[in-house]
């Protein structure tokens, strides 16, 4: 059998295994329960939203109706604000005290620094109702007085944090199961007989793969009820959003290599769950470092010299990447420096795993150390 055909014996092996558990059936319905009451909540705890709208007094008669009926499906309400003039109306937008400046003359709607589509939407079917006017042409042009504002806006900020805690978690969660899976093998001793007609390497690799794609296939279904519920407008996202969470594919897979390898290691060095547990921990707490310090350097600036080195630094990059990504954007560099620093850091530690991981596997009684399995260690 070639090494091929023996890595996807051993990931559909593990496929069907974690696909019959039930931790695996309840984590999907409660990772999906999770989703969906999320939005649920943001749904009942939403408070209505009021704009200020300037416009160059006299107002038209049945203005104000007129957007009061066209915020109303968005849960919103409209402030009408007459000024004397439209320099008057943009030093209120200046100011800060409206959100918009309507020029029903010159037909645009005027926003400070981003235009808010939202308000905008909701002033064209006003204008337009007003006018009876009908679609599919635009009634109102929109400007805004400033260029954009390039920091990032909320929307952007929760998903960049949250997709990072999703990667930490999900990290964690499928490391273990490769840890619980190697120390359970050992146990019952089934290893043995794997290892009969399987390289040791060979079943490291394949069980890293198999766990992976299974993680992949849960993310996947996590994602596409996200998307599902965004495109049914259950909630409001961020144009780059899809970009976003595509990045995050590619960097879980990457991610899940670099420490699922670090965890089977580890399980083979472990001789009962208790020593599995606080060599595991080993690895999870080296997880839990990057990803706070990830956290805290781009919280206090994404664009600081510290945020850039975690972007590129292997331990952080899964974590670091996309969410400075969906804040502030990445150089398409730091891209392809981070996944060649990653790529050869996962070659390095799969040389180091592989030969304690044949060590480790037939090892039994009092927990392996790493030095101690590399040097009885085989050529795998």
């Amino acid at each position: 059998m070639s090494g091929r055909q023996a890595i996807a014996l051993v990931a559909r092996r593990e496929l069907r295994e974690r696909l019959r558990s039930r931790a695996f059936l309840l984590s999907t319905v409660l990772m999906l329960a999770l989703v969906g009451g999320s939005v649920a909540l943001g749904r009942m705890v939403e408070t209505e939203r009021t704009y200020g709208v300037a416009v160059v007094a006299p107002a038209p008669s049945g203005l104000g109706s007129a957007l009061q009926r066209a915020a109303a499906p968005f849960d919103a309400r409209v402030r009408l604000r007459p000024v004397a003039s439209a320099a008057a109306g943009r030093e209120e937008l200046a100011a800060k005290r409206v959100d918009a400046l309507l020029l029903l003359r010159d037909d645009r709607l005027v926003f400070r620094s981003n235009v808010e589509a939202r308000l905008a939407a909701i002033a064209d079917t006003a204008v337009r109702a007003l006018r009876r006017h009908l679609p599919p042409t635009a009634e109102l042009a929109t400007a805004t007085l400033e260029p954009p504002d390039a920091e990032a806006t909320d929307a952007a900020t929760a998903v960049a944090y949250a997709g990072s805690l999703l990667l930490f978690m999900s990290l964690a969660v499928y490391g273990q199961w490769v840890l619980t899976g190697v120390v359970e093998e050992k146990n019952n001793r089934v290893v043995e007989l794997v290892l009969s007609a399987v390289r040791p390497r060979h079943l490291l690799a394949g069980k890293v793969i198999g766990i992976g794609l299974l993680g992949l296939g849960q993310l996947a279904l996590v994602a596409g009820l996200a998307a599902s519920l965004l495109a049914a407008g259950a909630f409001d996202a961020p144009a780059s959003l899809g970009g976003n969470l595509v990045l995050v594919v590619p960097w879980f897979a990457l991610g899940f290599a670099l420490y699922a390898v670090a965890y089977a290691a580890a399980g083979a060095l472990a001789g009962t769950q208790q020593d599995a547990s606080s060599v595991g921990q080993q690895v999870t707490y080296t997880m839990l470092a990057a990803y706070f310090l990830g956290y805290v350097a781009v919280a206090a600036d994404a664009e600081g010299t510290l945020a850039h080195v975690l972007t590129v630094v292997p331990l952080s990059a899964p974590l670091v990447l996309p969410a400075r990504s969906a804040l502030v954007g990445v150089p398409l560099w730091e891209h392809a420096l981070a996944v060649v620093l990653v790529l050869a850091s996962i070659h390095a530690l799969v040389r180091l795993a592989g030969r304690v991981y044949a060590r480790g596997l037939l090892h039994t009684g009092p927990r392996l150390g790493v030095r101690a399995a590399w040097r009885t260690g085989q050529k795998t």
